[in-house]
């Protein structure tokens, strides 16, 4: 479906969510520990990054993956959740 999509229509509809300011403040609000991460060439990277440092949230990129590699690259993601469930800290 992604792949059949306009490219424009998703760098605006990207664009759009990462200036929702109502995702931020229900993300700053909660007292749970976040860990985010994203694959380096997914559309999403630098602002999921971005909005993970503005709400204090703990991020990861998953090098050389896109959207759906970085769901699909466990390896690379299970140690850093384990770790950040463990200790409440990621690394990466």
């Amino acid at each position: 479906m992604i792949d059949a999509a306009d490219p424009e229509a998703l760098r605006a509809n990207f664009a759009a969510f990462s200036a929702d300011r109502g995702l931020h403040a229900a993300l700053m609000g909660t007292r749970v520990p976040l860990l985010m991460y994203c694959g380096t060439e997914d559309p999403w990277h630098d602002p999921m990054r971005e909005v993970a440092g503005r709400v204090g949230a703990d991020f990861f990129a998953v090098p050389g993956a896109d959207h759906g590699g970085g769901w699909a690259r466990r390896d690379d993601v299970l140690p850093v959740v384990r770790a950040f469930l463990g200790a409440g800290t990621a690394s990466g």
